[in-house]
């Protein structure tokens, strides 16, 4: 039995000091039920400082101005905006030959347009930290911050959207461990109609409930070696749709 090599701890630290996000800000977008109050709670229970945005009342004027002077504001109140999470999401369930142009708009203005608005922002908000800290290269900066999206069975309408915009996003970033990743899920509890038909699609048998995903969601507001990909968390339902055929 050899003796356990620290080195690599003492260089990187001990794995679970990693998921850290002690001292760090983070934003999400949806966050006060659902899949991102329970994002909001991994993060805080890791020790970041958590800001949340979500619908309000609607207000005149540009909302590109206002999402950018309330981002603004939560980096002059704790400092930087380290970690974005895009987890805002509606969906009216109509059928395709009966979507009104009222729910294609609003499901859209708020699962793409507000979604792209915000990243936008904290995307400038990273920037600006890299710039604070005299622009340094890879090999000598620290994580400057992480942006994921979050693509739901809820919002399906969007979806092919949001799975592009991880790698798309990323590749126009010049900034070092400036991550953009997408986090495909599929527990959402929010139609029950289609519980049954998730429940049949699962390798477990039933479909996960949010809190189930805080791991994943830790993992990727904290590394830095992901970026441009898309997480699938979904029980094992992309490989085995067909469960009653077996």
């Amino acid at each position: 039995m050899g003796l356990l090599d620290t080195s690599y701890a003492a260089y990187y630290g001990f794995t679970v000091d990693q998921f850290s996000l002690k001292g760090n800000t983070a934003v999400i977008s949806g966050g006060v039920r659902g899949l991102g109050f329970a994002f909001a709670e991994a993060l805080a229970e890791a020790g970041a400082n958590i800001a949340i945005l979500d619908i309000g009342t609607p207000q005149a004027g540009s909302l590109e101005k206002q999402v950018n002077e309330v981002v603004e504001t939560i980096e002059k109140e704790f400092g930087n905006v380290d970690v974005n999470i895009n987890a805002a999401g509606v969906a009216t369930d109509e059928p395709f030959l009966a979507t009104s142009d009222k729910n294609l708009s609003s499901t859209f203005n708020v699962n793409f347009v507000g979604s792209f608005l915000v990243a936008q922002a904290c995307a400038n908000s990273m920037v600006r930290k890299w710039e604070k800290l005299g622009k340094p290269e890879l090999e000598d900066a620290p994580r400057i911050g992480s942006i994921i999206f979050i693509s739901s069975v809820a919002i399906s309408a969007p979806r092919p959207l949001r799975w592009n915009w991880p790698n798309t996003v990323s590749g126009q970033f010049a900034v070092p461990w400036l991550n953009t990743n997408g986090h495909d899920e599929k527990v959402e509890q929010t139609f029950p109609d289609l519980l049954k038909q998730f429940n049949q699609e699962s390798m477990f048998g039933r479909v996960g409930e949010p809190e189930e995903l805080k791991p994943a969601i830790l993992y990727l507001a904290s590394g830095t070696w992901k970026t441009g990909q898309d997480l699938l968390v979904d029980g094992g339902v992309s490989s085995w749709k067909h469960r009653g055929n077996w």
